[in-house]
């Protein structure tokens, strides 16, 4: 480059290389402005720039009689300049002359041919991964003529749809594009950009499936001498999605184009100037006529031919702009069908160890979002292998402990790093699957319902059901006899299909983060939530980020016990302290870890979850949680049991929440589970809890893993409804706020949380206090109080926190403050009806529901219980008293 750069009087830096031969410093240029012809591809076979310079001179001055001035060559450009005598000379030498053959004593003559103007094509590579953002050609021309300082505008075209981030630029001044060199980097729109001026380029297609870039730099430099070719000039780039390479050469590294094919481990490559125009169409039903493909409208009457293979066809086109059109088109229709249009058939390529586990993989860091910002990144797209995975997974399977050193590979990378990339894979694999709408199982297509996707959010405001004043009768009566509960060391997805196979429907317990949709599913960590997210289409449900354009029914439940659309503006996360987010409507379709993430034969549809969130790392003293988080855990678990019995699942799988990253105590879960579990019993025929200890288990906060301290607490339990009910106890989610009489009882509404509880729970010494009363809310009356039997947890440090327990006021039915002081019976538990007076009378066999207590004769004979029991106003007439009992 040095001969040019002087002969053209440009003032530059030396390149680190020097060129052979001579150079211009032994040839002053002329002292007229020189006329020139130009050489505009020397011969790559002879790098020594005077050796070629003196050729070309005796072949013109001895073959052709034509005279020049000088000739000055540079076999880095691969340029050469003739200056002659005059116009009249150059125009014989370009326009009769043309080329001339050189002898070189080699089997292939080399030919050199002249011109007088220029044609220099150079390609500008922008440096990112995210195609969405890249630069317009036009906006890279502007950018270099800006740059350059070239007189002219230049052209410049995207080089392929394959490699959207290659531009090619096409100058004419060698003066400006020499000045330019020293400058191959610069930046546009916030992006590296990398000039390789006067590079050649060739395609590589269908490369082998575990080719990577550097398999192919060694076959290149190992072609052209190693040692003589830097590394800045040769630039690759390999589409995974289509097996399709682009090489740029400049520099020393253009003499490969001497060869036309490039040898990989054994297979021979040929070397092309451009890729087809091929396109693949998909699924091709069998009633569909080839002939209405090949002639629809979208191809424009530019189709070459059409291959059928399998279940798709492959078309190739003629022209570069129709393809480029169908290609960001995507889909095509014919009739009542559509087709989807791509340009490789990635979805027969198989991830495995060579194309990515061991080569690709290990290039970047556990995040989905890199490759969710390119949706068309080949791992979005390429066929799932379970054995693959599980092969690399067994590897790297070891749990981590405290204080364990881990292993790193030989790319710096150690084992936990390494589980989360292999499950960032599998996370990639299953955002695809159902971005594309279905997966394979042999021959069969599974398609993925997503028209079924509903999802509800619950906060404060939500009001499930309305109250109403029924007969205790019609209160109490549940579903079912009894509830049982069962402890099971079993993936929580296998017990629910399960459960569906035995014509339940039950209702799955996501144990979700507050404040981020999946936890780290996009870091791909290994909890349960995550662990759903990728074995489903759960992200579609609570990852707004993830709807890629087809947004999903949301809805939140209001105060008026309705479903509102979710607005914009409403988040979903973070979620509130005793929020819930109801999803119906998913689909499960891979299997579990252990078995590689396998797709299922028969997807599970229809699949509901409720998720809600535990504490993270709560206060925890003597291994339970202090008061406030009791009794904080003990709302949210009620609530997902309200949330369930609302949309009528007669079943829960359940687990143990919080206890693994959030670090809530086992024990106490579990006991706060059974308390509330006793208060829907009849409400659900099972309740399941799929517990598999993990790597979050075994540690200081549950030593002996989670499945013991739940199977040993709750396991084969079987627990009936109680019928003694009182004003302030529980049936289910509704709470008794009055009772009119023994038989009638009005019943809350059912709420998230509109009042803050009060975090002394049935300890609260100021719960007759009007003001506090208003602002939070208290636990319920036990179960026990007002029976026959005494409460047998009284000195249980739990219930005792969760429930209201009234002293027996010591003159029990001789009380005479029931009616005179309204705190009195908020204080003291008396009898359920109290007996003012001895009666002379029978009492009548059929109490309170006799329907003779308008006969006259019958009344003076039997007696019968008041209705209104401790509230009854006429206790103090005697005629009355005649009458009614109060036992």
């Amino acid at each position: 480059m040095d001969n040019l750069r002087k002969y053209l009087k440009i003032e530059l830096p030396l390149p680190l290389v020097p060129n052979p031969g001579p150079t211009i410093d032994d040839f002053p240029p002329p002292a007229n402005d020189p006329i020139v012809a130009y050489i505009p591809e020397l011969p790559l076979q002879i790098v020594d720039n005077h050796k070629l310079e003196v050729m070309i001179r005796q072949c013109l001055e001895r073959k052709h009689r034509q005279e020049v001035v000088d000739i000055k060559c540079d076999t880095h450009l691969g340029i050469g300049m003739v200056h002659l005598q005059n116009c009249k000379e150059r125009d014989h030498l370009v326009k009769i002359i043309e080329s001339i053959i050189l002898d070189s004593g080699e089997k292939n003559n080399i030919i050199i041919k002249f011109v007088s103007d220029l044609e220099l094509i150079s390609y500008v590579v922008i440096d990112s991964t995210n195609y969405r953002d890249l630069p317009s050609p036009k906006e890279v021309a502007q950018r270099c003529v800006e740059l350059y300082r070239f007189s002219r505008s230049i052209l410049c075209e995207q080089l392929s749809i394959q490699f959207p981030n290659i531009f090619r630029i096409v100058s004419n001044s060698l003066e400006e594009l020499i000045e330019a060199i020293p400058r191959k980097t610069f930046s546009i729109n916030g992006q590296n950009a990398t000039v390789y001026f006067r590079a050649d380029c060739c395609f590589l297609e269908e490369l082998p499936g575990h080719t990577n870039i550097n398999q192919l730099r060694h076959a290149i430099t190992d072609q052209i001498s190693q040692e003589n070719t830097s590394t800045e000039s040769i630039y690759i780039q390999y589409n995974q999605a289509t097996t399709n390479a682009v090489v740029l050469t400049c520099s020393r590294a253009r003499r490969w184009a001497l060869f036309n094919s490039i040898n990989l481990d054994g297979q021979r490559i040929q070397k092309k100037n451009s890729l087809p125009y091929r396109l693949i169409v998909r699924p091709i039903p069998k009633d569909l006529s080839i002939s209405h493909i090949k002639n629809h409208k979208i191809f424009e009457n530019t189709v070459d031919q059409v291959l059928v293979k399998n279940n798709h066809l492959v078309v190739e086109l003629s022209n570069k702009i129709v393809y480029e059109k169908c290609v960001n088109q995507g889909a095509l229709r014919v009739g009542d069908q559509y087709l989807f249009i791509e340009i490789n058939n990635s979805k027969e390529k198989e991830i495995d160890a060579e194309n990515w586990y061991e080569t690709e993989m290990c290039k970047h860091v556990p995040d989905i979002m890199p490759f969710i910002r390119n949706p068309k990144h080949p791992i979005l797209h390429w066929k799932w292998n379970p054995q693959a995975f599980q092969e690399q997974y067994r590897r790297y399977a070891t749990i981590q402990r405290r204080g364990m050193t881990s292993e790193r590979d030989r790319h710096g990378i150690d084992d936990n790093q390494k589980r989360h990339l292999l499950r960032v894979t599998v996370m990639l694999n299953t955002i695809g699957t159902v971005w594309e709408g279905g997966y394979r199982v042999g021959e069969r297509e599974i398609k993925i319902k997503e028209d079924l996707l509903k999802t509800i959010v619950y906060d404060h405001r939500s009001k499930l059901e309305r109250g109403a004043t029924m007969s205790l009768f019609e209160a109490t009566k549940v579903p079912y006899t009894s509830t049982l509960i069962k402890v099971v060391d079993e993936d929580c997805l296998y017990v629910y299909q399960q459960l569906v196979t035995q014509k339940c429907r039950p209702v799955l317990l996501n144990m979700a983060n507050a404040d981020l949709p999946g936890g780290s599913y996009r870091q791909c960590a290994g909890a349960q939530e995550e662990t759903l997210f990728r074995r489903s289409n759960y992200f579609r449900s609570l990852d707004t980020d993830l709807d890629n354009g087809k947004s999903t029914s949301r809805f939140c439940c209001n105060s008026n016990c309705e479903l509102e659309i979710l607005s914009e503006r409403q988040q979903m996360y973070p979620m509130e302290e005793f929020g819930a987010i109801y999803t119906s409507g998913l689909t499960i379709f891979r299997r579990a870890e252990d078995t590689g993430y396998a797709f299922m034969d028969e997807p599970l549809s229809n699949v509901c979850a409720i998720a809600m969130a535990a504490y993270r790392d709560p206060k925890v003293e003597n291994n339970r949680l202090t008061r406030k988080f009791s009794i904080g855990m003990r709302k949210k678990i009620e609530n997902i049991f309200a949330i369930a019995y609302h949309h009528k699942h007669d079943c829960l799988v359940l687990s143990a929440l919080g206890c693994g990253a959030f670090k809530n105590p086992p024990k106490h879960i579990a006991t706060i589970f059974k308390s509330v579990a006793e208060q829907y019993a009849g409400f659900f025929k099972s309740i399941y809890f799929a517990i598999v200890d993990d790597h979050n288990t075994g540690l200081q906060f549950n030593p002996q893993g989670n499945y013991r301290p739940f199977k040993q607490l709750l396991n084969e339990i079987e627990l009936e409804p109680t019928k003694h009910k009182m004003k302030d106890m529980m049936i289910g989610p509704w709470r008794i706020l009055n009772m009119p009489n023994p038989q009638q009882v009005t019943l809350s509404d059912i709420r998230i949380s509109y009042l803050i509880p009060c975090y002394h729970g049935g300890k609260c010494n100021d719960i007759e206090d009007a003001q506090h009363f208003r602002e939070y809310s208290h636990p319920s009356l036990c179960p026990s109080m007002g029976s026959e039997t005494t409460c047998q947890l009284s000195n249980d440090e739990d219930h005792v926190l969760w429930f209201i327990h009234r002293p027996k006021y010591p003159y029990g039915s001789d009380c005479q403050l029931i009616r005179a002081d309204v705190k009195h019976p908020k204080q003291f538990e008396h009898p359920q009806y109290i007996q003012v007076q001895p009666t002379k009378l029978v009492p009548c066999r059929d109490s309170i529901n006799c329907l003779r207590q308008e006969d006259t004769d019958h009344m003076k004979t039997y007696s019968h219980p008041c209705p209104y029991a401790e509230l009854c106003r006429q206790k103090i007439s005697e005629p009355y008293l005649t009458h009614k009992s109060y036992v």
